[in-house]
């Protein structure tokens, strides 16, 4: 009998003991219903807690005195859930609404916006997402202050001319250093032509738009010497920082954007018809005394094979309606410790010139991984393959919308005279290389366009590689150390 009341004896806080804890299962799910994986469920005020499974399942046992669940995961907002009597308990995490301090990237690392002392201007990366541009720095128009983009011409891949504040020097360019997550870049046209006989005519190849607009996270615009200071001498004309997107804490995501549009010439100047021209020709000559003769001076029309009046729009066979579109797959996400963005682009464009296209191919990988508390590294790999046709020659070499280019030919040749002579060849003058001059008496000294354009030899391709690593070190608080090797290689 005793040695049964010892065993009861023993036993007793036993039994007490389980019978103060009670085990509670439950499913962590967000606000559409999706299982979180790696959510910490805690009991309020203990350190007991646990972390749901991939299914967003989780199991723990708590003492029969706990009366608070908190529930948390990175980018949720947490939530506290009474346990009561219940055994099984749910919960539906909401995405967490936070404000945050706006940060601006400067060559240094980032600053809350608030805190910077030098003049500083910010774009948002989907400012430019819906505009319909070959390349980023075409969209940057007009969004900075102090910023001035101008294109050239509309022929594709023309690099646009940017100033920060003007001009800064006399001799040495004026173009802003533009840095890519970190790595200075090429700017500038890069063009180069496979024309074996060329002197230096080349088609336009603008580097920068090697890069896919649909990539670009920020645009941040250093404008004096104490936002730029870090990059001494070759940020005298400002610096144009480009941060690339990366994965967002939460499920893999798996986007796509894209644009279609149309390339015209707007606003053309009605010209003379053939007949038009003649009389107002003639009238000329007569007004200054000397009259068309028949022989030796004067414009007259002619007829074609078809027996027709000879009536040529230029404008029909210099310019056209461009299709244009872009496309974007990406693929994005985030653990609470890695995040990746990949990406595959391609875009195809055609100007309003005739035989003006542009085509680019290109791939994108941004990985991030928290090796500890301290330790963050990361890489960023691009690769694009760009081609340029272009009639960048003109009729005379790279003038293409001076006065006597191709652009503006249709205002100045003769519409009674034929692209193409009855035999179907081309209507030009072999001594002088210029267009025939039908039944005009006076020399027009113009080149036939459709020559030019169905002859067009003008081309750039370039293959880049623009990559970089990098590591970032936590020394203690308010201070780090970040080191990056960067690449930007360019065969064009």
């Amino acid at each position: 009998m005793r040695r049964l009341l010892c065993s009861l004896t023993f036993l007793l806080p036993v039994l007490m003991a389980l019978a103060q804890t009670r085990t509670i299962t439950g499913k962590i799910t967000d606000e559409n219903g999706n299982p979180i994986s790696g959510a910490t469920v805690t009991v309020k005020g203990t350190r007991t807690a646990v972390v749901s499974d991939a299914n967003g399942v989780y199991s723990l046992s708590a003492e029969a005195k706990a009366r608070t669940l908190i529930v948390s995961y990175v980018g949720k907002a947490s939530d506290e859930v009474e346990i009561g009597t219940n055994s099984v308990i749910n919960v539906s995490l909401k995405q967490e609404d936070s404000v945050m301090q706006e940060v601006v990237v400067v060559g240094y690392g980032t600053q809350r916006r608030k805190d910077i002392t030098g003049n500083v201007s910010k774009i948002s990366g989907d400012a430019i997402r819906n505009t319909p541009v070959q390349s980023f720095d075409q969209a940057l128009s007009g969004r900075a202050a102090g910023v001035s983009v101008t294109l050239p011409n509309g022929v594709l891949n023309n690099p646009p001319v940017i100033r920060v504040r003007g001009i800064s020097s006399i001799n040495l360019s004026s173009f802003p250093l533009v840095v890519i997550d970190g790595v200075p870049t090429f700017v500038g046209n890069v063009g180069t032509s496979n024309n074996p006989t060329s002197t230096g005519v080349t088609a336009p190849n603008n580097i920068l738009a090697d890069i896919n607009p649909a990539d670009i996270e920020s645009f941040e615009i250093l404008k004096d010497a104490a936002a730029s200071a870090i990059y001494g001498s070759r940020a005298s004309a400002g610096v144009l920082l480009i941060t690339t997107k990366k994965g967002r804490q939460g499920k893999s995501k798996v986007n796509y954007d894209g644009w279609i549009g149309f390339t015209k010439a707007m606003n053309q100047l009605d010209v003379l018809n053939a007949e038009e021209y003649v009389t107002l020709k003639n009238e000329g000559l007569t007004n200054v005394g000397t009259p068309p003769n028949g022989t030796t001076r004067g414009f007259y029309l002619q007829t074609g094979p078809d027996g027709k009046i000879i009536d040529t729009d230029w404008y029909d066979y210099i310019y056209q309606t461009g299709l244009s579109h872009s496309h974007t797959m990406n693929l994005s996400g985030a653990s609470e410790k890695t995040s990746y963005y990949f990406s595959f682009g391609y875009t195809d464009q055609e100007g309003m010139l005739k035989k003006n296209t542009f085509k680019r191919l290109s791939g994108r990988m941004n990985i991030d991984h928290k090796v500890s508390d301290r330790i963050t590294i990361g890489g960023n790999f691009t690769y694009s393959n760009s081609t340029t046709f272009a009639p960048n020659s003109g009729s005379l070499p790279t003038q293409a919308f001076n006065t006597s280019g191709l652009g503006r030919l249709p205002l100045v040749l003769a519409p009674n005279v034929a692209p193409f002579n009855p035999d179907g060849t081309y209507n030009i003058n072999i001594a002088g290389n210029t267009i025939g001059q039908g039944a005009n008496l006076t020399a027009l000294n113009f080149t036939n366009p459709v020559m030019i354009l169905d002859l067009n030899k003008f081309s750039s391709e370039s293959d880049r590689v623009l990559a970089n690593v990098y590591a970032d070190i936590k020394l203690f608080k308010g201070l780090s150390y970040r080191t990056v090797f960067g690449i930007d290689y360019l065969n064009s």
